[in-house]
Formats: structure tokens, C-alpha cells, sequence
């Protein structure tokens, strides 16, 4: 593979390192670092997702090695800023489950707080959203697929606006934290294949119990959690996938090893999954023995670091908003599948119709 990082990618790489394995940095990433290396570092964590975890390292640095004041209080209040909003995070996840629970449905908890407990620091795991997955704690009261619709309806109850037009999950917000609730784990009309790794999800979920600093969750099993955050990732390929993608991946491989489920034979994909564990041995101090792609693992971390297409469309006009729209799309579907069997007609199809049922979002970031 060939790639030679710059010096804040480096340092950026050596912090996460040491957090993610509770250790004491490289100081020899540090060395020289002047007060340009420290901003890009620092704009790279915040861009990546990983600002909050990166900061574990910087506090076991060496005073001499620390980053400039101005920096370091910029990265301290930003972490503190989060380390707010993910107490409101688990608090809602503990009180939807709860709620839920009253009216016999249980709630599963994907990525996001429940995978943050595998971290050193939990409240260190940035996130967006909570993704749930609603379902029947009894079947004989109650079918899955009603015990998820009557989520929805518990949610518009009390007043709050649900958006139920994607079959994968509706979206609302509750308390100001933006929640998915899944009917299916993945996008199951796009491929075969995705039809049967949701399947697969279902056959492994095995929720358990899982504590948070706020709260208790269901949290999914070891298998799900391989092929499930593998494949999220696979998808944001071309998307939006980042360094955060690649440190649950470590944490997974540090908690559990790879443990993904034998069901799942796709070369595509399993290459894919293969590159994932490089990138991680290689950046960012895990040790698994793994075959790889050298060309794939560079397109996948120059896309992850310098992506084609980003959300910095201020300024621009309608027309060549919609230009640049369809041209992420093409972008996006030529790298996903690489690693993922999908169909473009498809893809496009959905968008259309997603676009007529929603026509303001034609010209919306």
C-alpha cells in the first residue's frame, strides 16, 4: 500500500492509537509539531468523527509535547460540549426502551450509545443519531411488525412528527435527539445479497443487556455486530465513510475479534471486511492476521481522508446543486459496489420516487 501520511494525519493516527488501546502516545509523532500541525489535527478529529476519542491521547502527552494553548482549549471545550450531549443521548435511549417496554416492545440499540460501552472512555464514541430496531417482547400478544408500527404511533401520540416514508426506518425526534426506528436492518430491496445479510442480522441479533454511565440498553451480539457495522461501513463507501468507522471497527476486534457469521460467503464484500482490518493493523494498533487488497486499502483510505464529494455545497445555485447531486450518486454507486453487489437502476429508482413523494428535497443538501 502506498500512502505517506502528513504530519497531522501522523499525529492524528498516533492519538487515536493510544486511546484506543490505553496507551501512551509516540512521542516521536509529536516532536517538531509546530502550532499548523496542531489546527489540522485538530479540523481532521472534528471532520473524522473522532475529536473527543483523540483527546485521550493528548492528555497523556509529555507537557512539551502538548499542543499549543489556544488548541488544546478549543479541542477541551469541544470534547466537554460532547460529553453533555452524549448523557442526553443515553438518557434517551434508556427512556424510550423503558416506555417501549411498558407497552410489551423491545428496543434494540445498533451502533451508536450501545457501542460507545465498548470504548475506554464511552462518552468519547461521537455519534449522530440512535438507530433502534423495534420488535415484540411476545409474540403471542403481539407480531413483530406491529409491535414496530405501534413505536411509530407511540411517538405520534404524544404529538411528535414521524416520517414514515422509507421502508428501512421512519425517523422522528424525541426530545431533540434524532431517532431512527428500523423495520429491516439494511437496504433490503437494493440486492439479493442485502436481502440475505438482513436475514442473517435477524438470525444472530441475541440482544443482551448492556449499562451505560445513564441507563441500560439492549445491545446486539459479537456476529451481529461483525457483519453489521462492517456493512455500514461498506455503505458508506463513497458516502461518508471516516476514521470513527474504523474505531468501532478496532473496538469490535478488541472486545470480541471478528466473529462474522459463516453465512456470509460475498468475495466483494469479504474483501472489503478484509481491508477494514488492514487499515486498523496498519493506523491504528491492531494485530490480526489478514489478506489484502494493497490498491483497494489505498482508494478506500484516500476517500475516507480526502473524499470527491463532501456537504460543502454553500453557495450553490439550484441547477448545479442537482448536478452535483447526481454525480455524488454516480460517485457513490461506482465505489460501493466494488465492495458491495448493488444495482444503480434501483438505486435511482428509489431516489425518484423518494424525490416525488418529497419534491422540496430535490434541492436540498
Amino acid at each position: 500500500m502506498k500512502y505517506t501520511l502528513k504530519k497531522h494525519e501522523a499525529m492524528l493516527f498516533a492519538l487515536l492509537r493510544a486511546s484506543l488501546h490505553e496507551r501512551v502516545p509516540e512521542e516521536s509523532y509529536f516532536a517538531g509539531a509546530t502550532e499548523k500541525d496542531w489546527w489540522q489535527c485538530y479540523r481532521l478529529a472534528a471532520r473524522q468523527g473522532v475529536k473527543a476519542l483523540a483527546w485521550d491521547g493528548i492528555v497523556k502527552l509529555p507537557s512539551e509535547l502538548m499542543p499549543p494553548k489556544e488548541v488544546k482549549l478549543s479541542w477541551a471545550t469541544g470534547v466537554m460540549k460532547y460529553e453533555e450531549v452524549y448523557k442526553r443521548y443515553c438518557q434517551t435511549a434508556d427512556e424510550l426502551s423503558h416506555l417501549y417496554a411498558e407497552h410489551g416492545i423491545s428496543t434494540m440499540q445498533m451502533k451508536g450509545v450501545g457501542l460507545s460501552a465498548l470504548y475506554p472512555v464511552p462518552s468519547h464514541r461521537e455519534g449522530g443519531d440512535i438507530d433502534i430496531y423495534t420488535y415484540s417482547a411476545d409474540t403471542t400478544k403481539i407480531s413483530h411488525e406491529e409491535a414496530n408500527n405501534l413505536a411509530d404511533w407511540l411517538m405520534k401520540d404524544r404529538g411528535i412528527e414521524v416520517d414514515v416514508e422509507y421502508y428501512k426506518h421512519s425517523n422522528f425526534y424525541y426530545k431533540g435527539i434524532p431517532i431512527e426506528n428500523h423495520k429491516c436492518f439494511l437496504n433490503v430491496h437494493e440486492s439479493p445479497f442485502f436481502a440475505h445479510a438482513d436475514e442473517v442480522l435477524h438470525k444472530y441479533m441475541a440482544p443482551t443487556l448492556t449499562l451505560l454511565p445513564v441507563g441500560e440498553i439492549l445491545t446486539p451480539s459479537a456476529q451481529f455486530n461483525a457483519l453489521f457495522l462492517s456493512f455500514h461501513a461498506a455503505r458508506h463507501f463513497g458516502s461518508g465513510l471516516s476514521l470513527h468507522h474504523l474505531c468501532d471497527w478496532v473496538v469490535m476486534i478488541n472486545r470480541y475479534g471478528i466473529q462474522m457469521p459463516t453465512e456470509i460467503t460475498n468475495q466483494r464484500f469479504l474483501a472489503f471486511v478484509d481491508v477494514l482490518t488492514y487499515l486498523c493493523n496498519k493506523y491504528l494498533g491492531t494485530d490480526v492476521k489478514v489478506k489484502t487488497d494493497d490498491k483497494l486499502a489505498s482508494v478506500v483510505l484516500n476517500e475516507m481522508l480526502y473524499p470527491v464529494y463532501t456537504d460543502d455545497v454553500d453557495g450553490m445555485g439550484r441547477v448545479k446543486l442537482f448536478v452535483y447531486k447526481l454525480m455524488r450518486m454516480y460517485h457513490n454507486h461506482k465505489l460501493s459496489n466494488i465492495v458491495l453487489p448493488t444495482s444503480l437502476t434501483k438505486r435511482v429508482w428509489t431516489s425518484i420516487i423518494y424525490h416525488i413523494r418529497k419534491p422540496e428535497t430535490i434541492f436540498q443538501w
